[in-house]
């Protein structure tokens, strides 16, 4: 545990009818007592008059949570204010003052975590869980937060270290009678692991959706409908709609939700050829927001004869749906797609339908080891895989059994350190640095 006690406001600055503080560390229940007028008991909230020397700043309500039995594994106090800032700045000042300091970012759980209350991916899914913007982004993160990842991973763990003890055996005693098992139980155990390890993997697409949202780019000539769609599509008037060419300069961006996934909508400056200076920097913009798309919406103006708009050179293996604007205009033109009109709302619904089936955001690798892992967990993930593979490789060559231990006890190494085992000290302090200053 550490020597010095922190505090931090945990809800957000700024005026509210209530306002909440934490204090943690071993001097926590010293420092507070000094300040308010009412006995503590542990795991019990208290009414109290919060004081500064004779004067009272604010009537508080102070929780005492004696360690262990606390979010961060020390004694810790909670106290409830008024909302008003400057009560909130005379109560962190005045337990300054009284030896606390001001905590660092996510240092709460950073203690939770070093204090056994966690494991590294519990703790990052606090994070999940504060930033989630989504029904299925709250239950990917209460997955995580429950603890099923370092489930998984310790019952696997635990099956590697099994084979690791009998192999090792014959290495560090070889007069012993002791023989290398690898049979077919042997090689069961480490493809049992390794196909755990697979399904995990296939969440991680999931987790970059959950997490970070899909990128759709409305492109197309200008005025076939792109502002009047991205507006149809929020249902609200976001962008600016008139018949003038070249009325959008810039991108952009707005969210939508299908299927529980957040869809980062990205309505951009038209494509033609010989644009305005100012249209050359959209058009630019547009073109980079193309490049890191996962979904291309070309949009083809449907009442227009010369509606057969070449679409251009768009970045390789990005999915592309052609659609037919203005549907509610007799059409003349004899390109192809799906016909849509923004003013009566023909063909929205076909249209996030054809999103939703394109991007697979239906599909979920939902099962037994279902959790959403994040890039972090993805990239130990494939090394412990790597690692598996080469164990097997050389198990079927009958390599020495040194080499095989090798690669078996760097893909428990890997698995180790996605729960915070084997981690060192820079790696933690970057990853809760992510983290909300009172988290």
């Amino acid at each position: 545990m550490a020597n010095d006690t922190i505090i931090a406001l945990s809800t957000p600055p700024g005026p509210a009818a209530l306002a909440l503080l934490r204090l943690s560390g071993p001097q926590s229940h010293a420092i507070i007592q000094n300040h308010i007028n009412s006995p503590f008991a542990p795991q019990h909230a208290s009414f109290a008059r919060f004081r500064s020397g004779t004067e009272i700043i604010d009537e508080v309500v102070a929780t005492f949570w004696k360690s262990p039995a606390s979010y961060t594994g020390e004694d810790m106090v909670e106290i409830s204010c008024h909302g008003n800032m400057l009560i909130v700045e005379r109560i962190l000042q005045t337990l300054c003052q009284s030896g606390a300091r001001p905590a660092d970012p996510g240092e709460f759980t950073q203690r939770a975590f070093l204090n056994g209350k966690m494991d590294l991916t519990q703790a990052e899914a606090v994070m999940d869980l504060i930033h989630a913007r989504s029904e299925r982004a709250l239950r990917a993160a209460h997955a995580l937060q429950n603890g099923r990842l370092g489930q998984i991973l310790q019952e696997e763990r635990e099956n590697l270290l099994q084979v690791l003890s009998h192999l090792e055996a014959f290495i560090d005693f070889p007069d012993e009678d002791i023989t290398p098992d690898v049979s077919r139980g042997f090689i069961g155990k480490i493809k049992q692991t390794r196909l755990r390890i697979q399904n995990l993997l296939a969440s991680a697409r999931e987790g970059k959706w959950i997490r970070s949202g899909l990128s759709v780019v409305i492109t197309g000539a200008p005025n076939s409908g792109k502002s009047s769609l991205l507006n149809a599509l929020l249902e609200r008037d976001r962008a600016i709609v008139s018949p003038i060419a070249g009325t959008t300069r810039d991108t952009i961006e707005e969210v939508i939700f299908l299927e529980g996934i957040a869809i980062r909508l990205t309505d951009s400056a038209g494509l033609r050829e010989n644009p305005d200076e100012i249209e050359k920097l959209g058009i630019e913009r547009t073109r980079q927001a193309l490049n890191e798309a996962d979904l291309i919406l070309f949009l083809i103006d449907g009442s227009d004869p010369s509606g057969n708009f070449t679409a251009p050179d768009f970045p390789e293996k990005i999915p592309l749906l052609a659609c037919l604007t203005k549907s509610d205009l007799p059409r003349k033109t004899k390109a192809g797609g799906l016909a849509l009109s923004a003013r009566s709302g023909t063909g929205l619904a076909e249209l996030k339908s054809e999103i939703v089936k394109i991007l697979r955001l239906n599909e979920s690798s939902a099962g037994l080891d279902h959790v959403a892992i994040n890039s972090r967990h993805e990239s130990l993930l494939r090394e412990a895989v790597e690692n598996l593979d080469r164990a097997l490789e050389m198990t079927n060559q009958k390599s020495p059994p040194e080499l095989i231990s090798s690669d078996l006890r760097q893909a428990l190494n890997a698995c180790g350190k996605i729960v915070g085992e084997a981690t060192n000290e820079d790696m933690l302090d970057r990853l809760f640095k992510n983290f909300c200053i009172g988290k």
